[in-house]
This record gives C-alpha cells, structure tokens and sequence, in this order.
C-alpha cells in the first residue's frame, strides 16, 4: 500500500510518454485480455436485457394510444433500472481493471473477478467513488459545456486510482485522478479519440460486432498511463 503523498509524488515526477510506445503497449496488453473483454460486454449486455425488454413494451404500448413513459407512473421504475443498471456496468469495469492486472502478472483468471466489487465489504466505497463521479460531471455541466470537456479526461483515471489504491479515500482518489489527468491531458485525449473514431469505424464495418472484441481496448491506454507514471506494488489487486 502506497500513501496519497507517494502517489502524488510519482505523477509530479511523471516522465514523458511517447504516443507510439503508449499505443504499442496497448496493443500488447489488450492481446492478453481480449477474451475477458467479450465477455465484460457479454455480461453487460444480458444484464441490460430487463431495461431493453422494458423499451420493447413501453414502446409497444405507445404505438397503441397509451400514455408516453414520461408522463407514466412506469417513468420512476425506468429511471431507477437505469441508473441501477449504470451503477452495476461501474462495478463491473472495476473489477475488469482488476482482471486487466492479474492477466498483465500472467495470472490465472476466474469470471468471478469481475464481480470482485459487489463484496460486501467494497461495495459501499465502489459506490461512493462512482457518486462522486458523477457528482464531478453535474458540477461541470452547471458551469459549462467546457468543463465538461475537461473533467472527462482526469475522471478516466478514477477506475485505476481507486482499484490499485483502494486505501486512499474519495477525495485522495479524485485529487490523484485530476493531478494525473491534468498532467497527460493531451496524450490520453488523442488516444483516446482516434481509439473511439477507429472503434466507431470498426463497428460500422462489422455490423456493430466490433464493439463486442475490441470495445475494450479504450480501457487500454488508461491502464498503461497508471502502470508507465504510478506503476504497481506487490501489494495491489491482491
């Protein structure tokens, strides 16, 4: 376990990152967790059948005269799976950063790692640690569109800060994540914008089945920031 001053430290300290080692590096982890990453999607998706089974009814039920969702007393229920649905996709990425260094160690990996967060000793930080994010892009979206476009590159950081560092509290998490993000703000948000027009593309080209391969590799570059300027101890994802 490492103190909120060692971290900070280590990102002060962050040396500079070459685009072409950072998207090669990329490549190499996400060759060894290409399959744990179908199947995060595999598990995202059958959890979101209820909510899709629901916009099937609702819709139907619209097409004959009935009152619209938004008027109706089925609003508060939707609203809430949605949001329930949001929370559980979190946790799940949680636990996928988790399976992203087991796999990187050359570990073995079980499908239950991806539930790692839903214990009931981790779930309530999990869930304040995902309030708080979401807290985070309210306040930016009351001050502005331009925040907005800010805030997102720091709040990427967040999922590997809390996973390896789960000893630091809310705060240290996100004043960690805004530091990291601050400092690599051009580079996570070039990659990551060719990484989301070339995975639009690929999808496109596949049908929408490209999402299901390589929708993870968008997790990539983050976790290779965090590993290049943080790195790991033998302690963490234990």
């Amino acid at each position: 376990m490492r103190s909120f001053d060692t971290i900070s430290k280590k990102i002060s300290e962050a040396p500079s990152i070459d685009f072409g080692d950072l998207f090669n590096e990329s490549v190499a982890v996400f060759k060894k967790v290409w399959l744990q990453g179908f199947l995060l999607q595999l598990i995202t998706i059958a959890l979101s059948l209820p909510l899709l089974f629901f916009n099937f009814i609702n819709f139907s039920d619209f097409s004959n005269n009935s009152v619209p969702l938004q008027f109706g007393t089925a609003a508060v229920f939707y609203y809430g799976l949605s949001i329930v649905l949001a929370i559980v996709s979190s946790f799940l990425t949680f636990g996928f950063f988790r399976v992203i260094r087991q796999m990187d160690k050359g570990e073995d990996f079980k499908t239950v790692d991806f539930f790692y967060f839903f214990n009931t000793e981790r779930i309530k930080k999990a869930l304040l640690v995902v309030l708080a994010n979401v807290a985070v892009v309210i306040l930016a979206l009351l001050l502005c569109v331009f925040p907005v476009f800010y805030v997102v590159i720091p709040l990427m950081f967040v999922t590997p800060i809390f996973v390896y560092n789960p000893e630091l509290s809310i705060s240290e998490v996100l004043k960690s994540s805004f530091a990291l993000g601050h400092k690599k703000w051009g580079i996570t948000f070039l990659i990551s914008l060719l990484n989301i027009i070339a995975l639009y593309v690929l999808i496109l080209l596949t049908c929408g089945l490209g999402s299901l391969f390589f929708g993870c590799f968008l997790q990539m570059p983050i976790y290779v920031l965090y590993k290049k300027i943080i790195s790991f101890d033998n302690s963490q994802t234990q």
